[in-house]
């Protein structure tokens, strides 16, 4: 059996897309260990040679990220010309997420996904919203949270630390800017850790983050193997903006709180129990890191094994 992996970590800027495409690899390679799996890049525009790929397999997954959006003609995260739908067979949504929860859909985009996406299989969205759109295009799709997500079981939760850490790791974001707020959030945190650190996801990130320094911050490379090896090494909390910055250090079994700059967080916090607070409530974000309790992420169970079992 021949899949292929729609892969959203290719030609992109963001670190976060590796950890989404990391897990749902895994996933994938779980469910059919002997199949030969190819990789496609979406953030580019399909090549010959990535077409004859998809055609030649028996499906084809869309890795997970904000991979849809209501104008496919300007803004869309997945390259594809008008007719590339034409040529595409068999793809299934994997924790993909809708980028503009606020626009309407408008009638390319509507064409497009409807001839691109699967009609028969059903697909897997990381929140309601997305699911929704997906009704609204007659396509049958299960919230499924994302992928990052699934390993991050009660059994799992249970061993993250309910206390305070020595150390914390942080995180900013230069495409929702907020100087004020996300200075005063740096101070907290000197304030309440002995140690801080700070990843960058992006490299906007790093020049953002210099306009609002403060003194005393240790930098950790800007990889995610050097990102692993801080959470598995340090006593440490994650408090950030990054939303797949504090999914990964809750892999690693590190207390994590995220700050949402979108609705992204807000979306999978309202359906998980994924922790967040608003960056401006430092009031809150404070009780939090003092606080004493345990993780509790409720995960759709029944859904991710209803999307699995279709492949039984």
């Amino acid at each position: 059996m021949n899949i292929t992996l729609l892969d959203t970590s290719v030609a992109t800027d963001n670190l976060g897309d590796e950890i989404i495409v990391e897990a749902i690899a895994a996933i994938v390679q779980s469910l059919f260990p002997d199949a030969y799996i190819y990789r496609v890049a979406t953030h580019e525009y399909i090549t010959k040679i990535s077409r004859d790929l998809i055609r030649s397999s028996q499906l084809s997954i869309l890795c997970g990220t904000s991979a849809l959006c209501s104008n496919m003609i300007y803004s869309a995260p997945w390259k594809l010309r008008p007719w590339d739908p034409l040529l595409l067979k068999n793809i299934v949504l994997l924790g993909a997420g809708w980028r503009d929860s606020a626009k309407r859909t408008n009638a390319y985009t509507r064409w497009v996904l409807r001839r691109a996406l699967s009609g028969t299989m059903l697909h897997s969205v990381r929140d309601d919203f997305a699911k929704r759109k997906l009704a609204s295009l007659g396509k049958q799709a299960e919230n499924t949270s994302c992928p990052t997500m699934w390993q991050v079981t009660p059994e799992h939760c249970a061993t993250i630390p309910k206390k305070k850490a020595e150390a914390v790791i942080t995180t900013v974001t230069w495409y929702k800017p907020n100087p004020k707020s996300d200075r005063a959030l740096l101070e907290l945190l000197a304030r309440s850790y002995k140690t801080v650190y700070c990843w960058t996801q992006q490299s906007e990130d790093r020049k953002y983050y210099d306009s609002i320094a403060i003194p005393g911050i240790k930098f950790v490379r800007p990889n995610v193997h050097e990102y692993d090896r801080t959470l598995e090494e340090e006593s440490i909390d994650y408090i950030g903006l990054r939303l797949h910055g504090g999914i990964r250090a809750l892999q690693k079994r590190k207390r994590a709180l995220i700050l949402p700059v979108d609705n992204r967080a807000s979306e999978i916090s309202h359906d998980t129990g994924l922790p967040t607070i608003m960056r401006d409530r430092l009031d809150l974000i404070e009780e939090w890191i003092w606080s004493n309790g345990p993780t509790n992420l409720r995960l759709p169970v029944g859904a991710i094994e209803k999307w699995k079992g279709q492949f039984k």
